[in-house]
């Protein structure tokens, strides 16, 4: 008997040639990019944090790019690192952008309550007419303080200045109210005026003996 190796023809190697694909190597810079581009994706809601989400997704892309061209390895996660890492960068702008705003929003209103707090106004109490024994009180509420004046058989006409601090558009809100009545002899009209830096913020006219007029306001 003689041995005799069995022949494999050229065909049957090129059939096995083709149906075993090439091995591709890993690709760090994929893993990398879709690792870094995940972390951007997610810290990008985080405020202030979202400042280094924009880094990391542009380090994602620039991974994701460099992993694609990379011959003979996979590209599975280099694309997937990517998309995701172009999305965190997006994502992370605009975010950055909304946080900013929002923080410097109320950094201005905080800063517009202060001065607004700090201001000061000019409060006149006024009350013309003819008699010359009226009735007047006068009060300012200024935060959780309240002074009342009163003046009696007072001839008109009144005036009385008084300076506040605070406005409607801060914490300390003020409020005026004026009282004038006419004496038991005056005849005549007799008329209040509240105003806040020149501008009436109250008016009110009545007539006769003990007549009675009441003007309020704020600011």
């Amino acid at each position: 008997m003689s041995n005799s190796k069995p022949t494999v023809s050229a065909s049957e190697n090129a059939i096995e040639s083709e149906t075993i694909p090439p091995t591709r190597k890993g690709n760090g810079f994929g893993t990398a990019a879709l690792v870094i581009g995940i972390v951007a994706f997610a810290f990008a809601f985080v405020p202030f944090v979202s400042y280094a989400a924009i880094l990391a997704g542009a380090v994602a892309v620039i991974l994701g790019i460099a992993g694609s061209l990379k011959k003979s390895r996979a590209h599975g996660k280099s694309i997937a690192g990517l998309i995701i890492g172009m999305i965190g960068l997006i994502l992370a702008i605009v975010m950055t952008v909304l946080y900013a705003a929002i923080f410097f929003g109320i950094s201005k209103a905080v800063s517009d309550e202060h001065k607004a707090a700090s201001a000061t106004h000019t409060v006149a109490y006024t009350v013309t007419g003819a008699a010359q024994d009226a009735n007047i009180t006068y009060s300012t509420f200024t935060g959780s303080n309240v002074g009342t004046q009163q003046s009696s058989s007072t001839p008109l006409p009144f005036t009385k200045t008084v300076t506040v601090k605070g406005s409607a558009n801060s914490l300390s809100f003020n409020s005026f109210l004026l009282t004038a009545t006419n004496g038991i002899n005056d005849t005549g009209s007799i008329s209040c005026t509240v105003t806040v830096d020149g501008k009436t913020v109250s008016n009110q006219t009545s007539t006769g003996g003990l007549a009675s007029v009441t003007c309020s306001g704020s600011n």
